[in-house]
C-alpha cells in the first residue's frame, strides 16, 4: 500500500513538473509558485473533508511545512528557469529522497535489505532517467541547477518530514494548510518586494493546474506516510522526474536516449524491490 501511494504521488508530481516547466522563462519563479500554491490549497481543501478530521496541532504542523514548501518549490522552479528541468529536477529528487530515508532509519524505521537495495536502484534510476547537463546550457547554468536543485531537495525533505508527523486521522488536511500558508508567504513576499504576485492569465492557468497536481501528489505522500513506513512512499514518489520525461516524450515528441530508457526500466526495478521488502 505505501508503494501505491508513492506511485500515485510520482504520477501527480511528475505531471505537475511537466506543466510547471511550460511556464519557466515566461514568468518569475515567485509568480509560478504563488498561483500553484493557490490552486493546490483550493483543490486539497475540496477533498480533504472526505479523508479525515484534523486537530489544531495537525493544521499548525501543516502550516509549518508550508514554509518549507514555499522555499522548495520557488527554489526548484528558479532552477528550471536558470538551468533546465533535466539538471535541477533529478538533484532535488535525489536529495529529497535520501534525507527522509536516512532520518527514518535513525528513528528506527530502517528498510530491510531489499528495501535498501531498492533505494539505491531508485536513486540511480533518477540520474539515468533525467540527468541531462549537456542539453542547451553551459557549465555555469549546470552548477546553478545543481545548487538550486539540492537546496530545493533539502526543503522538500523538511516539508515531508514535518507533514507526515501529523496524526493519521487528519488525512490530507495538513497539506491544505500547508499550501495555504505557502500561498500567503508567496503573496506577502511579492508585495513586500514590489513584484506582481500573478503573471498573465495564460501562464497563471498552467501554474494553477501544476499546483493542483503537485499538491495532490504531496497529499498522496502524506496520506501514505501517516499510515505506514515513510521510505517506500518517498522512494516510489521520487520517480516523478521519470514521469515528467515520459510526458515530454509523449506530448512534446522529445526523443528518449538509451540512458533514459535504461533509467525508466531501472526505476520500475527499484520500486519492485521496495514493494517486495
Amino acid at each position: 500500500m505505501p508503494v501505491l501511494f508513492g506511485l500515485l504521488a510520482a504520477l501527480l508530481i511528475g505531471s505537475s513538473d511537466f506543466l510547471g516547466a511550460r511556464t519557466a522563462g515566461r514568468t518569475t519563479a515567485l509568480q509560478t509558485t504563488t498561483a500553484a500554491f493557490l490552486g493546490g490549497a483550493v483543490a486539497v481543501a475540496v477533498y480533504s473533508p472526505l479523508l479525515g478530521a484534523p486537530t489544531a496541532r495537525d493544521l499548525w504542523l501543516g502550516a509549518l511545512s508550508g514554509i518549507a514548501a514555499a522555499v522548495a518549490l520557488t527554489t526548484l522552479w528558479l532552477g528550471y528557469a536558470r538551468s533546465t528541468i533535466g539538471v535541477a529536477a533529478p538533484v532535488a529528487a535525489v536529495v529529497s529522497t535520501v534525507v527522509p530515508v536516512l532520518v527514518e532509519a535513525v528513528r528506527g524505521e530502517a528498510p530491510g535489505s531489499l528495501g535498501w537495495l531498492g533505494v539505491v536502484v531508485g536513486v540511480t534510476a533518477l540520474v539515468l532517467t533525467s540527468w541531462n547537463p549537456r542539453s542547451t546550457v553551459g557549465a555555469d547554468h549546470v552548477r546553478a541547477g545543481v545548487m538550486l536543485g539540492a537546496l530545493a531537495g533539502v526543503a522538500f525533505a523538511a516539508m515531508f518530514l514535518i507533514a507526515v508527523s501529523t496524526a493519521e486521522e487528519s488525512g490530507t488536511w495538513p497539506v491544505a494548510s500547508q499550501r495555504l500558508a505557502a500561498f500567503v508567504l508567496a503573496v506577502g513576499f511579492g508585495l513586500a518586494s514590489g513584484r506582481r504576485p500573478f503573471a498573465d492569465f495564460a501562464s497563471v492557468r498552467w501554474s494553477v493546474a501544476a499546483g493542483v497536481l503537485g499538491a495532490s501528489g504531496v497529499a498522496a505522500t502524506v496520506y501514505g506516510g501517516q499510515r505506514g513506513p515513510l521510505a517506500p512512499v518517498i522512494v516510489a514518489g521520487s520517480m516523478y522526474p521519470a514521469v515528467a520525461v515520459g510526458l515530454a516524450w509523449i506530448f512534446l515528441r522529445q526523443q528518449l536516449t538509451g540512458r533514459q530508457i535504461v533509467g525508466l526500466a531501472t526505476a520500475l526495478l527499484g520500486v519492485a524491490l521496495i514493494a517486495l521488502d
